[in-house]
């Protein structure tokens, strides 16, 4: 795949990201929450039409596209070539409740890497994206523009590396599961301490800006992660199972992402639980 042709979809999947982000931000109608799995686990006439709105835009690039709601990959863990993989609304619990921590995350995914990231949080007018190997940058999202030498539009900056901070110079994010999971925490003891903002996508991106040394969830599904997974890995971020296995975005599965000090911190803490 060219870096042009990535530059060119990066464009296109940017532009809609923001158009759904700005129906997601006023449908225009009351909202319609029904629950899947489990009460908590909810999905809105909202998210159906951000995937359904995404889908169309994207269709003429002829690249199957792997959604939470609707458009699956049969066997997408075995999956070879490219695909898009999203997430229509990221943390549908806070879009209903709290109206603010949800993001729209969008990745291109070659083989199962993650090539191109656009992650949207739209209550704080953000825009995260990323090219692998190129950087990952923000930029407001209603005024910014990708552009050709990454997102140019007003108020964009490229995402540092991240300073390789131990647990104990910054905080741990984690999901409240893991606060009764004996290692983790050790590990948050050790932190400056914990936040958990119930949207996997903003929190990976949470680390990548540096806001905080570790991540930790138990389960997550592809488009959980797939954006988010570019970013980190283009700061320097490290993105691990829990246990330290590799990391492979088609498969669902736990996820430890820290910085290379932090994440060695926390692994260390899991062997000595035995975990």
């Amino acid at each position: 795949m060219s870096s042009a042709s990535l530059e060119d979809l990066l464009a296109r999947a940017a532009a809609a990201v923001r158009r759904a982000a700005a129906f997601a931000l006023n449908p225009g109608e009351e909202l319609r929450i029904e629950a899947k799995a489990h009460r908590n686990d909810l999905v809105t006439q909202v998210d159906r039409g951000v995937e359904e709105r995404i889908a169309r835009q994207l269709e003429d690039t002829g690249i199957p596209l792997h959604g939470e709601e609707k458009h699956r990959i049969e066997d997408f863990e075995a999956y070879r070539g490219r695909a898009w993989v999203l997430d229509p609304i990221d943390g549908t619990l806070n879009y209903v409740s709290t109206h603010r921590d949800w993001a729209i995350s969008l990745a291109l995914v070659d083989d199962g890497v993650p090539v191109l990231a656009i992650l949207a949080d739209p209550v704080a007018d953000r825009l995260y994206t990323a090219i692998r190997g190129r950087g990952a940058w923000v930029e407001p999202l209603m005024t910014g523009a990708a552009g050709a030498d990454g997102p140019d539009g007003v108020g964009h900056r490229v995402l540092q590396p991240v300073e390789d901070l131990p647990l104990s110079e910054g905080m741990v994010i984690a999901h409240y599961q893991l606060t009764q999971h004996a290692a983790i925490g050790r590990a948050i003891e050790t932190s400056r301490g914990m936040r958990c903002y119930g949207a996997a996508a903003l929190e990976m991106a949470e680390v990548a800006a540096g806001g905080a040394v570790v991540y930790a969830q138990p389960l997550l599904q592809p488009w959980d992660v797939a954006a988010g997974a570019l970013l980190c890995t283009e700061t320097g971020v490290v993105l691990t199972r829990m246990d330290g296995a590799p990391f492979d975005v088609r498969r669902a599965g736990s996820l430890l992402v820290a910085t290379p000090a932090a994440h060695a911190e926390v692994l260390g803490h899991l062997c000595v639980a035995g975990d």
